[in-house]
């Protein structure tokens, strides 16, 4: 499976989920596992301590407290293989009688169960691992130790250590490896989804997301989301509808009216009427290029074009637009500047494109004073992707109205006194919308930067196959 993948797995919400369970699933176990392991070694103390216990006390019943006594009492059971361990330590601490020596461990440590192994100094037979026993202090001021073999205590604590791993491990393990195919196969089914929505929104309106027939939440989904494409796509053929119709009806009706009065005012050799003709005719052009401009943005916002693109040249496409504009603008005695680096290429459609830097090249030109430069702009930016910038000296568009400029019909007040018909510029945001471009505005101090922003994703092969 590829990396990306796995990774993508691993930040999904599905191994997120999973690895929480786990971790709540792992700290019960641990809490269960606490409370058994204390129920079994208070049990098995309790045993070796009473063991110990009994044993302190019929040695003490069985002499009479002196210490040749008592030391004939040890060495009583001693002989008897009692499998039991004792020492009497006299005052100083040396051991008087036994067969344990205990004095560094617990001279101090007195009426106190405490479990010895050979890690506290203790020198015990091969088959004893650790001892469980207590020091008690007799009136003549000896020290009386009895122990009882503590083996099965130290079982306790080893196989409680390797069970704990072995379990909280597993537990860890195989809660993970849960999560992570749980996630994988939920992020293949939400990978499958994308794929296709991304194919709805390259123009493929008919696609369809496929259903793997387990009737889970995914299928229900996704039986929902194709409804809903359904629908979508007869509401998007009903506006192509539209849209022809208005193309057929209304178009050809206002041509045919224009023709007349083209035809009308070549037959009126009155001067006055010829000059309201003239504005008649003005009219009818101005509201054929708000149908033309409107069926634009609607074929270019279905976005079924992005089946027919191909890798486009941007650098001698950008070089070819400046050297055209130059000349409007010297008109108007205005100076262009192109600077651009080469081969800047970008999948798409080169007359959309073109398009897209007519509508701000003229913009810039309309609304920059005699005498100022425009700058037109096109390199590679460090993420990989072809950027382009158009700089004039106009008087630039406020910040608050960035983004209400490129909504239709929209005209700042600077622009009421020239022609337009406030759709220029929402054609640019759907052909750069189109292309996966990113349109941003700045201040130029004075005047206006419009910069476009094409993806890394969008950047074609930078080589010979790139089109002009």
């Amino acid at each position: 499976m590829p990396k990306p993948m796995i990774l993508r797995a691993l930040r999904s919400k599905a191994f997120q989920l999973a690895l929480q369970t786990t971790i709540i699933s792992g700290l019960g176990a641990v809490i269960i596992s606490a409370v058994i392991y204390y129920a079994a070694e208070t049990t098995i103390k309790g045993q070796l301590d009473s063991a110990v216990k009994s044993e302190q006390a019929e040695i003490m019943s069985d002499s009479s407290g002196t210490e040749a006594d008592i030391e004939a009492s040890i060495h009583d059971e001693l002989n008897d293989s009692s499998g039991l361990f004792y020492a009497l330590l006299g005052p100083s601490g040396k051991l008087l009688v036994g067969n344990v020596d205990v004095s560094g461990a617990l001279i101090k440590k007195l009426n106190v169960y405490k479990t010895l192994t050979v890690r506290n100094g203790l020198n015990l037979p091969a088959h004893v691992s650790a001892i469980r026993g207590m020091a008690i202090k007799l009136d003549n001021g000896d020290v009386l130790y009895i122990a009882e073999k503590a083996n099965e205590l130290m079982a306790l604590n080893e196989f409680y250590s390797y069970s704990f791993l072995i379990l909280v491990g597993g537990i860890l393990v195989i809660g993970m490896a849960g999560g992570f195919f749980a996630a994988r196969s939920a992020l293949r089914r939400v990978e499958a989804i994308t794929s296709a929505s991304q194919e709805i929104m390259a123009g493929n309106l008919a696609r369809r997301i496929d259903e793997d027939g387990s009737g889970d939440e995914f299928d229900r989904l996704i039986i929902s989301l194709n409804m809903m494409l359904d629908r979508i796509q007869v509401l998007m053929q009903n506006v192509q509808q539209v849209s022809n119709d208005i193309s057929h009806d209304l178009r050809s009706p206002l041509a045919r009216l224009r023709d007349s009065l083209e035809d009308s005012k070549l037959m009126t050799p009155d001067p006055a009427t010829g000059a309201c003709f003239d504005e008649a005719i003005e009219q009818v052009d101005s509201v054929l290029g708000i149908f033309s401009a409107m069926l634009r943005l609607a074929e270019i916002e279905t976005q079924s074009m992005r089946t027919h693109f191909l890798s486009v040249d941007m650098a001698p496409l950008v070089e070819d637009m400046g050297e055209t504009f130059k000349v409007v603008a010297a008109a108007d005695h205005k100076i262009i500047h192109t600077q651009v680096e080469a081969p800047l290429c970008v999948t798409g459609d080169r007359e959309l494109l073109e398009q897209m830097l007519v509508n701000v090249i003229e913009n810039a030109i309309l609304y920059s004073p005699p005498g100022k430069d425009i700058v037109i702009r096109a390199w590679l930016n460090t993420a990989g992707g072809v950027a382009i910038e158009i700089a004039d000296r106009g008087p630039g568009i406020p910040v608050s109205e960035h983004k209400r400029v490129l909504q239709r019909f929209v005209r700042l007040d600077a622009s009421r006194h020239n022609p337009g018909t406030g759709l220029g510029l929402a054609l640019v945001a759907a052909i750069a919308d189109l292309h996966g471009a990113a349109i941003s505005f700045a201040d130029n101090h004075p005047g206006l930067r419009v910069l476009f922003q094409f993806p890394t994703t969008n950047t074609a092969i930078r080589d010979t196959t790139c089109k002009a």
